[in-house]
């Protein structure tokens, strides 16, 4: 074998070794996600939130200037 095979087999394999740390990440967060969203009492807390966003009970601040007004109001 050449040198340069040796190199480019080295760098197959770094390339490979990044892929799976890439994957594992993704994995590690979709993990996380379906931990979120398996627990009930969580999911039941985000309803409630969006039925109160629904019905005016909260104010939702999209801009810093929404930020802003709200607290002044405070």
């Amino acid at each position: 074998m050449t040198f340069k095979v040796l190199i480019d087999i080295v760098k197959d394999i770094e390339e490979f070794i990044e892929k799976l740390e890439k994957r594992k990440e993704r994995l590690e967060n979709l993990n996380d996600e379906l931990l979120i969203y398996n627990d009930e009492a969580f999911l039941e807390s985000i309803k409630r939130g969006l039925n109160d966003l629904e019905k005016g009970r909260f104010k939702r601040c999209e801009r810093p200037e929404d930020i802003d007004k709200l607290f002044d109001d405070l």
